[in-house]
């Protein structure tokens, strides 16, 4: 009798739907400014299956995530959805003064690939042209965060020997960074 409520007990647990495969989620990036190209470099790196299912819902990707890298309209979809999401406004000094009525251009990230790793994870690599070398950017970095409440991204900045990390939660999704080089 004992055995047959706890196979009752693990079937009730494996059919809820309240049940969450964990309970914080989390996304990092790490941009690094190329001099030679003057372009930013950025990968960004998530769980796999949260990004597909949010890609899916959205009808971004009908297939799974590894497999719309051979869909063009999929991959093209996948870097709009990303641009959407991880936003970077190259701010020089001039466009400080005008910075809470409206925001410079944002720098137009191209997806230079991506892939599934066996880990869970996925890593997608973006370019984007850069006029300039500047230490200040104005970032929304927002990735999941409609989905999971609970979400916590993570930006790395490298530029030359200097390196910054910020962090943005559902409370802050955007910011100005001054980066300290």
């Amino acid at each position: 009798m004992k055995s047959l409520f706890n196979i009752l007990f693990v079937l009730l647990l494996v059919n809820s739907k309240d049940i969450k495969a964990h309970p914080y989620f989390f996304a990092f990036a790490e941009v690094e400014y190329n001099e030679l190209s003057q372009s930013l470099e950025a990968t960004i790196i998530a769980s796999a299956h949260d990004l597909e299912n949010e890609l899916k819902e959205n009808k971004i990707i009908s297939t799974a995530l590894d497999e719309a890298r051979k869909n063009n309209k999929e991959y093209f979809a996948i870097n709009a959805f990303l641009n959407k999401h991880f936003c970077i406004h190259s701010v020089d000094s001039l466009s400080l003064v005008t910075l809470d009525s409206a925001l410079p251009p944002q720098l137009e990230f191209n997806l230079d690939g991506f892939e599934v790793l066996l880990n869970g994870e996925v890593q997608f690599y973006l370019s984007a042209k850069i006029a300039h070398s500047t230490d200040q950017f104005y970032v929304k970095f927002d990735l999941l965060m409609d989905k999971f409440p609970e979400q916590q991204n993570k930006l790395t900045m490298r530029y030359r020997n200097s390196k910054n990390t910020f962090n943005f939660l559902t409370t802050t999704k955007s910011q100005f960074i001054r980066l300290e080089i």
